[in-house]
């Protein structure tokens, strides 16, 4: 009797890895809500809501006081992303991108998460 190919063996592993990392979400054990990913202050569904109210215009203080923190800012901090909380690994998913110039907002919307990459 043969042992098993190394390949009959990986899939196995890396399917499961794969969808673990799509059920992957923190929540907290005392209140049982979703953590937000990164330094996102709030539930991806609560910043979508907030979001409608984005206007062309808003300063950077208006905008982090309407959706809070975002997941990640570029470098320079002209670029914010807010994520929802899966990882979007198996499931398509969209991430909130806001652009601002000279600390005023210029651009934003959604923009697609596949196999957990913008």
């Amino acid at each position: 009797m043969s042992s098993p190919s190394p390949k009959r063996i990986a899939f196995p592993v890396l399917l499961a890895f794969v969808l673990s990392m799509g059920a992957c979400v923190n929540v907290d054990p005392k209140t049982g809500k979703t953590i937000p990913r990164g330094n996102q202050r709030h539930e991806f569904s609560v910043v979508k809501e907030n979001a409608k109210r984005l206007k062309t215009g808003m300063l950077k203080l208006d905008v982090l006081l309407l959706l809070g923190s975002p997941a990640e800012k570029e470098q320079f901090g002209d670029v914010w992303i807010y994520l929802p909380e899966r990882a979007a690994v198996l499931i398509p998913s969209s991430a909130l991108k806001l652009k601002f110039e000279a600390d005023r907002l210029v651009e934003h919307g959604y923009e697609s998460i596949v196999l957990g990459v913008r």
